[in-house]
């Protein structure tokens, strides 16, 4: 049996386990998504570093570089073809905000990519039989957390497609996903799971070094995400999709029920105050049902004491890179508001660069403060409370990277949260002494506090949760932060339909 992920200290390895007497071999580390050849001499997996495609004999010798991937291009899910003689694999790529999802194969030799398939809502694919391609995908908004399955035939010599792809099923209320067949293809094997995302809140106590009582906010069943606080930290702003588009709602932090804030059909996205406490800024997008996302969004405000919304500026990209629905926290472009200043910076995304920008709440935009080379998918940042600093996060299997840039000018100051790898969170604590991080594992996500002087302690942690938001009161008192937790049923079709 081959496996393949993190083990121990989250280090990721391929492993060979013998189903008789259970022994374990490693085979190579730093490497997972690994996948056997048919006839069991080969492996096909990912390096954890560049993420690069390699092959190596199934004894884990003669390791060599299958193909590169491409800037802003992930190829995931490695998959032989029923006959061994090309390999499968999605390939993940983003531009400025625009995803795309297209199933590719490349011969053994890592040569002659041939397009199978070009979906942005494929969830999983697998094989149900030689030349014949079993794939989920989810259906369009308003039924997006609905999956149904597809197939394709494919030629197994060229990787070319054989006619149109048909639909197999017309089902609501199910979910697609880790799809297996048996080794005869009349029994497959998934998981029917349900996940949604939550505003958590819970209290800062020994100076950031705790975090106590941690509730549940918001207790819908859709998505809820956190943006800011209200100046006088009472009161959690956040965007939900609990009423079909993302809306922007405020909660008292010791009530039950949300009140709305802004509404409509559009997808309004991460609400925060302005830095005088006139305004909650949000951005905002028209609603795409099907198709990709739109390439240019809008910066909003509305008053806090009530009234109609108002434009600030343009803004470019889209920060979503999927159809599913908890893949819509994060990203770029994004924005952050000082609490103790005036400035408010804008964080965008374009030919692997990511350019921050300041702004006026009210005039708009002002001038670029920063510029760096990051991939979108791997980097979070905030902006410090007296709107002087940036803190960048760089997700990383193997390191823990962390950066503190001036917004008036100079050179980065890096620092490292090692041993806490893959950062997937950061926000700055209120008084902008210290900052909070996440650190993503295959055990939940770790929330930490790093003072720069003793260095990161873990203040939260739930095995079942990952966590992809933190968002400190002003007054230093809460933390709020969206986990997305997950509920899943192992389910089998038997007799899977043969045609």
């Amino acid at each position: 049996m081959l496996v393949s992920g993190p083990v121990a200290q989250e280090k990721r390895a391929i492993w060979l386990i013998s189903v008789i007497g259970a022994t374990l071999k490693k085979l190579r580390d730093d490497a997972y998504d690994a996948s056997f050849s048919p006839d069991d001499s080969q492996i096909v997996f990912r390096d954890s570093v560049n993420r690069d495609v390699w092959m190596m004999n199934a004894d884990g010798s003669q390791a060599k570089l299958f193909f590169k991937r491409e800037e802003n291009s992930r190829p995931v899910w490695l998959t032989w073809f029923p006959g061994g003689k090309r390999i499968a694999y999605l390939r993940f790529e983003t531009h400025g905000g625009q995803s795309t999802f297209q199933v590719e194969s490349r011969n053994t030799q890592g040569s002659d990519p041939v397009l199978l398939l070009d979906n942005d809502r494929l969830v999983d694919f697998t094989w149900a039989g030689p030349g014949r391609l079993v794939y989920s995908v989810r259906e369009p908004s308003p039924n997006q957390y609905d999956l149904n399955l597809w197939e394709m035939r494919v030629d197994e010599e060229t990787g070319k497609p054989k006619g149109a792809p048909r639909r197999i099923t017309d089902w609501t209320g199910f979910s697609f996903g880790n799809l297996q067949f048996t080794a005869d293809g009349k029994r497959l094997v998934f998981l029917n799971g349900r996940g949604q995302s939550d505003v958590y809140v819970g209290e800062l106590a020994n100076g950031n070094g705790e975090l106590k009582n941690p509730q549940r906010l918001t207790l819908d069943d859709r998505m809820d995400w956190p943006g800011g606080w209200s100046a006088d930290s009472k009161t959690v702003l956040f965007y939900s999709d609990r009423n079909g588009s993302f809306d922007i709602y405020k909660q008292n932090v010791n009530e039950k029920n949300a009140q709305t804030v802004v509404s409509g059909p559009e997808e309004k996205w991460a609400p925060r105050m302005s830095p005088d406490g006139k305004w909650i800024l949000y951005m905002q997008w028209p609603k795409v049902v099907k198709g990709p996302a739109p390439a240019a969004g809008t910066m909003m405000r509305v008053p806090l004491a009530g009234g109609p919304s108002e434009v600030v500026m343009d803004i470019k990209g889209h920060p979503k890179s999927g159809t599913d629905p908890l893949d819509t926290a994060g990203g770029f472009p994004s924005f952050r508001c000082a609490i103790q200043g005036e400035v408010c910076v804008l964080a965008e995304e374009a030919d692997g660069k990511i350019s921050f920008t300041s702004f006026d709440p009210v005039k708009g935009r002002k001038s670029e403060v920063w510029k760096t080379d990051a991939q979108a998918l791997d980097t979070d940042w905030d902006l410090s409370p007296d709107g002087t600093r940036l803190a960048v996060s760089t997700y990383d299997y193997t390191a823990a990277d962390l950066q503190i840039v001036s917004v008036a000018g100079g050179t980065a100051q890096k620092f490292s949260a090692s041993p806490w790898t893959q950062l997937n969170a950061i926000a700055w604590a209120a008084d902008g002494k210290s900052l909070f991080l996440g650190s993503f594992s295959s055990r939940g996500t770790a929330i930490l506090h790093e003072d720069f002087s003793t260095g990161p302690k873990q203040i939260f942690k739930d095995p079942s949760l990952d966590i992809f938001v933190l968002s400190p009161s002003p007054d230093g008192h809460m933390l709020a932060f969206g986990p997305t937790p997950w509920n899943s049923n192992a389910w089998t079709i038997a007799p899977f339909p043969a045609n």
